[in-house]
């Protein structure tokens, strides 16, 4: 009898997804996939398929991608409606509570994302003079750590600093000047929790494939006293809740100067226009967007510069361009450019495009639940309940959009006529898509944008021999972080220097 069911429940989902392309044993078994995130390489094995079948592939059972933006425009647009998957529910905050990220139905997703929408915005975020202030001071801390390391060391690590950087930086957009953490300037509690967490997310896409397994193996690495990094998510959720309750409990909302998430979210309490429930902005729901805020930005952020350093370090043409294009600006009383002039010089920019099209700092699972009545996409039709994404890796190398496709080319973002620079930043999707883009891309760019201005108008860097193409291959975890988990680089200030 179990044959019997076996065999009819296998030839179910040949039918159901018949149409779809990609490998047979992908529409009846879902190990091929479970394989490619057991070894962290998800996203390239997807890829890989897209490369060989095309526009939309079938990668397990119920589970299509799509690699155009035609697709994508019709997965993640305002118009379309999708809700998140399941995969969500990893990223709830505490208990039940899911952030604005994390919230799977679009409506409801919909009116929690105006709580913050405007403070991220670019127009806000780039007219608070405050907030550049305090992302310059601790760029200069960075300048502070390099200088003191480079006196006693050969090599830096640079994924260390960035964490720290990143971590500093969101602490106090988020909790404000007073709560904020300040791990650049010393070892502390944060550093641990931070080196734990990139160690933890190697194992992230087993802990969503067997969370059981995962629980079984916690436990028993706790009771061996071993594997300390296997609850560092648990460790920065604790931090995270007491710093986000200091500040709940100190904060005045009518603090003319206290510009932080909190303080935007507690000002909006009792004010509900967008005609949300009152528990969204229950204690509960705050500290959940605390926690999502904060470890989003630091991941997202760290990741990124690390390989934008990395990059220049291996071509030191780009970094040398981007000096002279610096040198050019006016300078503040702490030796930076302002963000407004750093971010219109083009080859920083250009620069930043293409870390951002080789390096996506994303998981690749910005999964969608197609609608009640299915729908047709990409000419396939795609029956109701199935999971849809787009990979961004496949569309971040479409020979029709980007000239260069597996080098790192700034040169294809500068010499390009202004539509096919349109064509190109149309399929550049770091941060996502449609109804769904993650509001942290303007800080994350004035983050970014501004240390590595504050970096390269004081150092030269160059590779060190322990920092390799394979120790920077992207892992396929939720932040996509390098497999090695470090960057060795070598800092030559500028006065030493042959430049």
């Amino acid at each position: 009898m179990w044959v019997f069911y076996t065999c009819s429940f296998i030839t179910g989902l040949l039918v159901t997804y018949h149409g779809v392309p990609g490998p047979l044993l992908n529409k009846i078994s879902s190990v091929p996939l479970a394989v490619g995130d057991i070894f962290l390489r998800r996203n390239e094995k997807i890829f890989k398929w897209h490369q060989k079948y095309g526009s939309i592939v079938c990668i397990s059972p119920n589970e299509v991608s799509v690699a155009s933006i035609d697709a994508t425009r019709k997965i993640y647009s305002t118009n379309s409606r999708y809700d998140k998957s399941n995969y969500f529910d990893n990223f709830k905050g505490y208990g039940a509570n899911h952030s604005i990220f994390a919230t799977k139905l679009f409506e409801e997703h919909k009116k929690k994302r105006k709580l913050t929408f405007s403070f991220y915005q670019a127009s806000t975020l780039y007219t608070k003079t405050f907030i550049e202030e305090g992302i310059r001071l601790n760029v200069r801390s960075v300048l502070e750590h390099i200088s003191i390391l480079s006196q006693n060391t050969s090599t830096i690590d640079v994924y260390s600093f960035t964490d720290w950087y990143a971590f500093d930086n969101i602490t106090r957009i988020v909790l404000g000047p007073v709560h904020c953490s300040h791990s650049i300037k010393g070892d502390s509690e944060e550093r641990r929790i931070l080196r734990n967490l990139k160690h933890c997310q190697l194992w992230g896409p087993f802990r969503v494939r067997f969370p059981w397994a995962f629980q079984v193996m916690t436990f028993l690495c706790k009771y061996a006293n071993i594997g300390g990094h296997l609850k560092a998510e648990l460790e920065l959720a604790k931090w995270c809740r007491d710093r986000a309750l200091k500040a709940l409990r100190d904060i005045k909302v009518d603090q003319a100067n206290s510009y932080s998430l909190i303080h935007n979210l507690l000002s909006r309490k009792g004010r509900h226009k967008q005609g949300l429930d009152n528990f969204s902005l229950a204690p509960d729901f705050i500290e959940a967007e605390v926690l999502d805020n904060i470890n989003a930005a630091e991941a997202t952020v760290s990741v990124t510069a690390t390989y934008a350093i990395y990059y220049l370090s291996r071509e030191i043409k780009w970094q040398t361009r981007i000096r002279n294009e610096l040198l050019q600006l006016p300078r503040e009383l702490d030796g930076l450019p302002t963000f407004a002039n750093i971010n219109k010089a083009p080859v920083l920019d250009a620069c930043l495009m293409e870390v951002y099209r080789l390096k996506p700092a994303v998981s690749g699972r910005a999964e969608r639940v197609i609608p009640d009545g299915g729908r047709l996409i990409s000419g396939v039709y795609l029956p109701e309940k199935t999971i849809v994404s787009t990979s961004v890796t496949a569309i971040h190398h479409n020979k029709n959009s980007f000239t260069i496709l597996e080098e790192f080319a700034p040169q294809q973002w500068l010499d390009v006529t202004s539509h096919h620079r349109s064509t190109m930043e149309t399929h550049l999707i770091p941060f996502g898509y449609g109804a769904r883009l993650c509001l942290g891309k303007p800080l994350a760019t004035m983050e970014i944008k501004l240390l590595l201005a504050g970096i390269y108008l004081h150092y030269e860097t160059r590779l060190s021999k322990l920092t390799t193409e394979e120790s920077m291959k992207q892992t396929s975890t939720h932040d996509a972080v390098p497999r090695g988990l470090n960057c060795e680089i070598q800092f030559c200030g500028l006065s030493s220097c042959n430049v």
